[in-house]
């Protein structure tokens, strides 16, 4: 349990730099950028950012549980073959993105950003954090977040200092990953494998890969669709009271998914092999989920108003009814993830995807009949009643295929 520990804290340390780090670089893009130059600049990002999506295919998740469960003993063989198809997805997304952009009547100074932004998903491509977390050596991400966000934020220091550098910013951000991405790619003795790839286990992968890449897309639905539909039925007012609710709510979503990737290692390589060690690590993260709930959580729900005045202000007081729901739902979510986390060790995945699919349904379905009479209040209670429903579900399901069949002491 020492190692889980240690693991959660690196993770947490991790979190808290990449949190900062993000923050002060926003405030300073913000400040020098000015508004349409920012404005463009998040533009590309966002649309960015969803693509990369489509670059992952849930393949850095079952890597973290593949390596863990090998022992580390084909890390370099799962980096080379995950790291080569990320690279060739990365080329055709960007290729589409070059043609959509060059064929737009968008302003030049955003077609040359959508195509700079795509260096970002290079990024993405090369990433390894991943295999390190599945050998549970997390102080490497941590080493990574610091040592990168450091070099960009110098370099936007340095070079960016006017509106028209805006042009600069999606190179920098590419240049300041370089080091620790070629250091980590060296000590994981990558290679490529675009010229003559192994298609049998890439299919492999991808097997499991899609099916955990379906997890997190649907879990996008009842989790960013609500700002959506309440923008349909409400006033702009009321969608930012509960955008900032969700903000608030969506940090901390953020620092339990760090924790639970230093779960998934552990659980996975003392799956079927030390039951002890298995339980004992769910009931650790229990445990770790607890303290943030009473440090972090209790505090918001009691003083939710006081920290809106505070924050971005009285004109937010608002937002205090839809924050509050949402806190009961992150505790929720909190509850659900050592179990969720579980079946996806044991690789039930698609147990987990069942349960994701019926959350987004009933979420769409309750958003649709609750925010046109109850605003964004409505959009609170069905996030919460979404989070009940995936906790039930994913409890049933790890009683009966995990707890109850003894799958996790070999029986």
């Amino acid at each position: 349990m020492e190692k889980l520990s240690r693991n959660m804290i690196w993770m947490g340390a991790a979190n808290c730099v990449s949190s900062l780090f993000g923050a002060i670089m926003l405030i300073y893009l913000a400040r020098t950028l000015m508004p349409a130059a920012l404005g463009n600049l998040s533009y590309a990002i966002s649309i960015i950012v969803f693509l990369a999506s489509f670059l992952d295919l849930g393949l850095s998740t079952y890597g973290i549980r593949e390596v863990a469960k090998a022992g580390g003993s084909d890390v370099s063989e799962y980096v080379s073959n995950i790291v080569s198809l990320r690279f060739v997805i990365a080329v055709i997304l960007t290729v589409i993105v070059a043609a959509v952009s060059m064929i737009s009547r968008q302003p030049g100074i955003l077609k040359l950003l959508m195509i700079e932004t795509c260096l970002m998903m290079f990024m993405a491509a090369f990433a390894t954090e991943w295999a390190f977390q599945g050998l549970e050596k997390m102080y490497m991400v941590f080493a990574s977040f610091l040592v990168t966000s450091l070099l960009q934020l110098t370099l936007m220091l340095v070079f960016v200092r006017h509106p028209e550098d805006v042009v600069k910013v999606p190179f920098f951000y590419f240049l300041g990953s370089i080091p620790v991405i070629a250091t980590f790619l060296k000590l994981l003795k990558f290679r490529f494998k675009v010229r003559k790839p192994d298609t049998a286990k890439l299919k492999l992968y991808l097997t499991s890969s899609l099916v955990i890449w379906a997890i997190a897309m649907f879990a996008q639905v009842y989790n960013n669709l609500d700002i959506f539909l309440l923008g349909l039925f409400r006033k702009a007012e009321e969608v930012g009271y509960f955008t900032v609710a969700r903000r608030a709510v969506g940090g901390v979503t953020i620092l339990a998914v760090f924790l639970a990737n230093a779960l998934l290692p552990r659980l996975s390589c003392t799956f079927n092999i030390d039951a002890k060690q298995f339980k004992g690590a769910t009931i650790k993260f229990l445990a770790v989920t607890t303290v943030i709930i009473i440090l972090i959580l209790l505090p918001v729900l009691f003083f939710a108003k006081d920290l809106l005045r505070l924050t971005v202000g009285a004109e937010y007081v608002p937002a205090a009814i839809p924050l509050n729901i949402m806190i009961g739902a992150l505790i929720l979510v909190l509850f659900n993830l050592p179990f969720s986390t579980g079946l996806i060790a044991a690789c039930l995945e698609k147990e987990v995807l069942k349960q994701v699919i019926a959350s987004a349904f009933f979420s769409v379905a309750l958003n649709l009949v609750l925010i046109p009479k109850y605003g964004m209040v409505g959009a609170a209670v069905s996030f919460f009643c979404a989070e009940a429903l995936a906790l039930i579900w994913i409890l049933y399901v790890y009683k009966v295929k995990i707890a109850g069949s003894g799958l996790a002491s070999g029986r």
